[in-house]
């Protein structure tokens, strides 16, 4: 259980960076290696303030969310990537972020983190120019050549184009290329604990309220990649907690069953969109990327101290009694009633929600599948009818989650948003 009501927000982020990398082979741990990299010239530039220090790491790991889809976090592999490709995903990250108050000042960092040092016309934090030293290095670094033969080769390619980058910066990384063991570390496979370590004591500690917001954020990340997904992690987060209080659990465990609710799709995010925007029947293939989903969901979050039930909820939603579910096969009492739960409150908010295939199914027509399942020894008689005493309490709830999220997804992406875009180009 989450002990104290608190984890390390820079777990929880650590965590969200290495599931951005796993959408792609090319990725190849490249918010890691960013932050690693941003954190070694932050250090050779003599940045000793802790929080400067902790919101430029925070915002080397999280400085392509805004980059939705796949080919776009590809595309911006390119060393010569086109400012057009740049200033999207730089913005609305930041907007994703700028809300909630602990990663506010990261969140202004990745704004102008493609910002060209001799192109700057805006007042730029000195991260943003760090990171964008770093992105590019990292994406100059080629994992199948022996490292040390690469370096004056990416050096001279950094100091072709040295008006792009911060003075400073470049100095620093020039610094950097006699320490033999930073770049022998780059390639190592346990490079994300050593970058981890740069925090050392300056990693943030937040309690249950802000772990709740954390998660919405990162709902948002998920589900808006596209309008047809943009409420379903809110929709499953209210009927979960709604559930899981009718069930009589404790207020804490009600809490904690929402955060789950919100991060149980958080695997999606390496998932190419083609697959979850598909407006028919997937294919074999489609539905064997979309079954590794849950997996990613369950082994991210148990990197996080603290949430390890968190991880089960969320990570186990596609489990079924008989042991049929996916992707670990759990069955029957090894699966914890609030595990149970979450998967039933899935099926619910996926049933009565519209989808880009069909209409919101009706009550009946929601039972009628749930029964099917139940007679199938799939899911839970109990909670089954648990749901379909509470019905119009629970589908009222998802509604009015549903409705709120699909007004903060429409105001997101609002003419402010594309204001920021046009001037940004």
């Amino acid at each position: 259980m989450l002990m104290e009501n608190t984890v390390s927000m820079s777990d929880f982020v650590h965590a969200i960076a290495e599931i951005l990398d796993l959408a792609s082979p090319a990725l190849n741990k490249h918010h890691n290696k960013v932050a690693y990299l941003a954190g070694q010239l932050a250090y050779q530039m003599d940045i000793h303030d802790e929080s400067e220090f902790a919101n430029i790491i925070l915002a080397a790991m999280l400085h392509d969310i805004g980059a939705f889809s796949i080919d776009e976090r590809v595309n911006l592999l390119n060393f010569d990537v086109d400012d057009d490709d740049t200033n999207s995903h730089s913005i609305i990250g930041y907007k994703l972020l700028k809300d909630f108050k602990p990663l506010a000042k990261a969140a202004q960092i990745i704004r102008y983190h493609h910002v060209r040092y001799d192109e700057s016309r805006i007042d730029v934090p000195l991260g943003s120019y760090i990171i964008h030293l770093a992105d590019r290095v990292a994406v100059l670094l080629d994992e199948e050549r022996e490292i040390f033969s690469q370096l004056p080769e990416i050096s001279h390619k950094l100091h072709e184009v040295a008006n792009r980058f911060h003075p400073q910066a470049l100095a620093a990384f020039d610094q950097m290329l006699n320490k033999t063991y930073f770049w022998i570390d780059i390639f190592n496979p346990t490079q994300g604990v050593a970058m981890m370590e740069q925090l050392g004591p300056n990693k943030r500690i937040v309690g249950l309220d802000a772990l709740r917001n954390l998660a919405k954020v990162f709902a948002q990340i998920i589900d808006f990649r596209s309008r047809f997904t943009a409420t379903h992690s809110c929709g499953v987060a209210a009927v979960a907690y709604e559930l899981t209080q009718i069930a009589g659990f404790s207020e804490h465990e009600c809490q904690l069953m929402e955060i789950a609710g919100f991060l149980h799709d958080i695997g999606k995010l390496a998932i190419p969109n083609s697959i979850l925007e598909k407006p028919g029947p997937l294919d074999e293939l489609e539905f064997n990327h979309i079954r590794k989903h849950t997996y990613y969901t369950y082994k991210i979050l148990s990197k996080i101290d603290g949430l390890e039930h968190v991880a089960a909820w969320a990570g186990f939603h596609h489990e079924r009694n008989d042991g049929s579910g996916y992707p670990f096969k759990i069955k029957g009492q090894n699966l914890s009633r609030l595990s149970r739960i979450m998967a039933i409150t899935d099926i619910v908010t996926a049933l009565a929600e519209d989808r880009p295939y069909r209409a919101g199914m009706s009550e009946s027509q929601t039972f009628k599948i749930l029964d099917k399942l139940v007679e199938s020894g799939g899911i839970d008689r109990g909670i089954v009818d648990m749901v379909r005493a509470n019905y119009p309490r629970i589908n009222a709830v998802r509604i009015q989650a549903q409705q709120d999220a699909l007004l903060e997804y429409e105001a997101f992406f609002n003419a402010d948003t594309l204001l920021l875009l046009s001037v940004a180009a």
